[in-house]
């Protein structure tokens, strides 16, 4: 599928973000982003306001572009969040879910698992927000589905982190698989509750290793 070019920058940039290329604080000089990854300066300053709507960058008049620090307390609170209404969304779509898209939610899960035993990271970050996003999808609530896609861009490179944690892959497996349990049964209020549980493990996982490693 072709994208754009204002999209091909964005990618690349939130990538290099996401994957520690560009840290936090850092300022993003415009000729060198360009030059680094091949990008007109349209493109480029077209991709710097969607970073900055999305809270990744902040742009300031004299400074320019410099990639948000988010503290510890700011991820926090956005995975509580996050937890609530992921669970609220993964009720809803258990009371009416569909066999076609139970069927999905278990070859996501079983593609994850591939990718888990590899510590493929990166394809697991892509894989997993499939699975967590397929239920505010699901629910036909557009405002859900607005509010909980922009919290997690808003997290994006720190939930790559919180895969990267040594020991914790396995762990997040068996919450999926407890997860996909409860909505099999048609129990709602388990399924959302596991959703719940799970996010609130990740954030607690994630936080904990930010206060031993502080600046990342």
């Amino acid at each position: 599928m072709l994208i754009s070019r204002t999209q091909e920058a964005y990618n690349k940039i939130r990538d290099a973000i996401t994957y520690g290329d560009l840290k936090p604080g850092e300022r993003l000089v415009e000729t060198v982003i360009c030059k680094t990854f091949n990008i007109g300066r349209t493109p480029v300053r077209e991709a710097f306001r969607q970073l900055q709507m999305e809270g990744f960058i902040d742009i300031y008049p004299e400074k320019g572009a410099v990639i948000n620090i988010i503290s510890i307390q700011d991820v926090q609170q956005i995975y509580d969040i996050i937890g609530v209404l992921e669970g609220f969304s993964t009720e809803l779509v258990t009371m009416s879910i569909k066999a076609s898209d139970n069927k999905k939610l278990r070859s996501l899960h079983k593609d994850l698992k591939k990718v888990g035993q590899r510590k493929n990271y990166k394809e697991w970050l892509e894989i997993n927000s499939l699975f967590h996003g397929y239920f505010p999808q699901m629910s036909g609530n557009p405002h859900l589905i607005n509010i909980i896609n922009l919290l997690r861009r808003r997290i994006y490179r720190y939930r790559f982190i919180a895969i990267t944690i040594p020991g914790h892959i396995e762990e997040y497996i068996r919450a999926h698989e407890e997860i996909l349990e409860a909505i099999s049964k048609k129990n709602a209020k388990g399924a959302g509750r596991a959703m719940v549980q799970h996010v609130f493990h990740v954030k607690e996982v994630l936080v904990n290793f930010l206060k031993q490693y502080p600046g990342l």
